[in-house]
């Protein structure tokens, strides 16, 4: 299991295009050999009511919390954070240099005793479509 969340001000979507942002972090996670397919998540919120630093329209966020489920040691955790961090930095980059902007990721593992996920068919079903091949 792997969730990836990002809130982001408004003021970015004239900028760029947030599901393609949404789409090249499920790429980076799905890629780094450490969340099972069938348990990534990436989803994003607009933030309409924020005040940022100094307070300009043109200053603009993307805050990242990934959770993930417990069992992996320190060093992968560490790792899958550069990597996520990493590939946001890289797709944002040129699409924010023209205006303040502040990227932060956080990352958190769930206690698996009060973590509940027994109503899941995206694993049979990724299983299924690998087995014939698609």
């Amino acid at each position: 299991m792997a969730h990836l969340s990002f809130e982001y001000s408004a003021n970015l979507e004239a900028d760029m295009d947030l599901q393609t942002f949404s789409n090249v972090m499920r790429d980076a996670m799905r890629d780094s050999g450490v969340f099972p397919l069938g348990g990534i998540r990436v989803r994003g919120t607009r933030v309409d009511v924020c005040s940022v630093a100094s307070g300009e329209d043109n200053l603009g966020f993307i805050d990242m919390t990934l959770r993930m489920g417990q069992g992996r040691d320190a060093e992968t955790r560490a790792a899958v954070t550069e990597q996520l961090y990493a590939a946001a930095e890289d797709w944002l980059r040129p699409h924010v240099n023209h205006h303040p902007f502040a990227l932060s990721l956080e990352v958190m593992e769930i206690d698996s005793s009060l973590s509940e996920k027994r109503f899941n068919t995206l694993h049979a079903f990724l299983k299924a479509k690998d087995a014939a091949g698609e």
